[in-house]
């Protein structure tokens, strides 16, 4: 090869690495802009509160228990048990419903639950729940199940009447339940469902997660056909619903916001009210008979991504309260702790003063006493 050949070979052979290396470091730039952003909506670098002094008794379960229903009229708890920490380390696990009878007075010591159903279904992997009362006062209990072979089922379950047990009495499985995290009924067999997650596609997928494009639906069944109901959430984990059936809660985790839907009850029709800012990653909701709103929230992101990874990493738990008929109606912090006695902490009910608190992994409750 002549050296004029040469001198244009290796001119070009520059040019190309000059441009690799540019583009290399706009790839590192792009993954540090991404990394950041990340670490700051997840709340890296956000002040946490102190932690809460409240006066607080652990009830051991075995499993963890990611949501919580409460039959006000009888003083009972009703605990979506699963051991997700054997799921997350590749052990077969199956799940239950756990009823948990609270004590007549704050002071007294909590019984152990037992079995709430008398027969559970196959491959019985509950999330999220809800607890209907019929006209004939007959509860009905519609819970959420993640099946072994991927696909999603609403199992309804009535309570029988000699002995308080639920016996299941139909399984509701469709298409539009694509991941389906929480769930509000609203008749016999009537319900709402919130996805949290609407991707089709690895491409949809990382729009949800790094973009926080809102592809998440709410779902309704109303009994024969499942419908959309409400889309555009980014990430919908947690649904709850006032005690006049006229207002629709959801949380949004990506989103870092509760919405709140005015809900037609004779279309099922949802119309968006408000978005009330929360900080932090808002889970799962459970609303009080006086129509209070408590609120789950995860403060830091990463740190649960680390605590599903490793038991010992504790994971901030978040309880908010939210009163729709206040003045100004804003979230305000009633329990927080940085994962010493409980982590990850994915529920907060309240009855009669008492504060009952699940967690996405742990195998034990919290019990807190308010007043």
């Amino acid at each position: 090869m002549r050296a004029g050949g040469q001198n244009v070979l290796q001119t070009g052979t520059k040019k190309v690495l000059k441009r690799l290396a540019w583009a290399g470091l706009a790839l590192l730039a792009l993954v540090g802009v991404f990394t950041f952003d990340f670490l700051r909506h997840g709340g890296q670098f956000r002040d946490l509160p102190a932690a809460t002094p409240l006066a607080c008794d652990t009830v051991t379960l075995g499993v963890s228990a990611e949501d919580i229903q409460f039959d006000r009229a009888r003083g009972i708890a009703f605990l979506s048990a699963f051991d997700r920490r054997a799921l997350i380390e590749g052990r077969a696990s199956e799940g239950d419903v756990l009823q948990l009878e609270l004590p007549a007075t704050p002071d007294s010591p909590m019984s152990a639950p037992t079995t709430a159903l008398v027969a559970k279904p196959a491959g019985f992997r509950p999330h999220g729940m809800s607890l209907y009362r019929m006209g004939d006062g007959a509860l009905r209990l519609f819970v959420i199940s993640h099946l072994p072979d991927g696909g999603h089922a609403v199992e309804i379950f009535e309570q029988r009447a000699t002995d308080r047990l639920f016996v299941p009495v139909r399984s509701v499985r469709d298409p539009l339940l694509r991941s389906p995290n929480a769930i509000v009924a609203v008749g016999h067999e009537q319900f709402y469902v919130a996805n949290d997650s609407g991707a089709e596609g690895p491409v949809d997928r990382f729009s949800e997660l790094v973009l926080r494009r809102g592809l998440s639906k709410i779902v309704y069944f109303d009994g024969k056909e499942m419908t959309v109901a409400a889309d555009g959430l980014a990430s919908a984990v947690g649904l709850g619903m006032s005690p006049d059936g006229e207002r629709l809660y959801a949380s949004e985790t990506l989103g870092r916001r509760l919405a709140a839907f005015e809900r037609n009850a004779g279309t099922a029709e949802l119309t968006r009210l408000a978005d009330i800012p929360v900080d932090g990653a808002p889970d799962n909701i459970n609303v009080g008979a006086d129509g209070v709103v408590w609120l789950a929230v995860h403060g830091r992101t990463l740190d649960l991504v680390r605590h599903f990874g490793d038991a010992a990493h504790a994971a901030p738990s978040w309880i908010q309260r939210l009163d729709p008929a206040a003045a100004e109606p804003r979230l305000e912090t009633v329990f927080f702790d940085p994962g010493s006695r409980l982590s990850a902490g994915s529920v907060g009910a309240v009855h009669e003063g008492r504060l009952l608190m699940g967690s996405i992994t742990e195998r034990k409750l919290l019990s807190c006493r308010l007043q």
